[in-house]
């Protein structure tokens, strides 16, 4: 049963394209029988808007709106869907884990939208600063931090990623590890004298490895999942996010509970790099049980597991 847990449509993200029922289409053509609906949640502050939003000449009225649209347009789609046989539709949103007052706002969407049905838990911003927009701004965001070094900005980032965990209880954990997409590995680190591309999370910054470690018990704790995002792939990793050594400590202190995600932004994102995924998934995780969120015979969201081998005999993986 392949699945996608992450996806977004240019219908309501402005950074993405394509419409939502194009998507929704497509990763119904392409096999697909979970796939997760979660475009992201309005920002409070028009301070957070991104360029291409306010090239739109948005304000956070247009956020909240198209939001509004969006729960709208997709309790039609998973009508349709969910009606018959193939695709099985379930509505979420993605959060904006950016402080407090975020995490505050997604815990009332939650609690005012009994037609959600999951969510996934994210940090874009650390000190309100976005660190998966470009590389200055990343900078801009560790230069905020106490200490002014790349080991204070995973510390505070997996910090406020602890406070959505524990907060909202989100089902899905999203690119666990995003603080790494604008890290210069070249770097040296001034704490330690190591290029950052030679660090060991769990020897050399002991202090973030903790608090990657009780994040992810704490997902363990209320049975979360922790998505294998293939996103990475695009961006020009080696992997999906989580890399390995977190991918490790997730199946040695959290079961190894992941699940499949595109996090698409677009028709030719639907699925794209699974196959690199699943292989990550096979050969270097060395799993043997994917997860993925389901919705039994009324309507309430499930967690349900499945043995690698099993779907390893998918006709999904025949695509090209």
């Amino acid at each position: 049963m392949v699945h996608s847990h992450h996806s977004h449509s240019g219908d309501y993200v402005s950074h993405a394209v394509d419409s939502l029922d194009s998507i929704v289409e497509l990763a119904s053509k392409k096999g697909f029988k979970i796939f997760c609906l979660t475009e992201h949640m309005p920002r409070l502050d028009a301070k957070f808007l991104y360029p291409e939003e306010l090239d739109k000449n948005y304000t956070t009225r247009e956020l909240d709106n198209d939001f509004e649209r969006y729960l709208v347009h997709a309790s039609k789609i998973k009508k349709e869907y969910n009606s018959k046989d193939g695709l099985k539709i379930l509505i979420g949103f993605e959060v904006e884990g950016i402080d407090e007052d975020h995490i505050a706002f997604a815990q009332k969407i939650l609690k005012n939208n009994p037609i959600i049905d999951m969510c996934v838990g994210s940090v874009h911003n650390v000190h309100q600063i976005p660190i998966d927009f470009d590389r200055e701004k990343w900078i801009e965001a560790r230069n905020v931090t106490k200490e002014k070094t790349t080991r204070a900005l995973y510390r505070d980032y997996f910090e406020l990623q602890g406070k959505v965990i524990t907060s909202l209880k989100p089902p899905v954990v999203g690119h666990f590890d995003l603080i790494r997409l604008f890290e210069d590995l070249e770097e040296v680190d001034s704490t330690t004298g190591k290029k950052i591309k030679d660090i060991d999370l769990k020897s050399d910054w002991p202090e973030v490895w903790d608090i990657v470690i009780k994040n992810i018990e704490e997902i363990k704790s209320y049975g979360g999942l922790i998505e294998v995002n293939s996103a990475a792939l695009r961006k020009g990793w080696s992997t999906p996010y989580p890399k390995k050594d977190i991918a490790d400590a997730i199946i040695s202190h959290g079961d190894g509970r992941f699940c499949l995600s595109d996090d698409s932004h677009g028709l030719k994102q639907v699925g794209l790099n699974f196959h690199k995924t699943w292989n990550y998934l096979k050969n270097d995780l060395s799993l043997e049980y994917i997860y993925h969120l389901d919705l039994d015979e009324h309507g309430k969201t499930i967690v349900m597991k499945e043995a690698i081998s099993t779907l390893d005999e998918s006709t999904f993986w025949k695509q090209e």
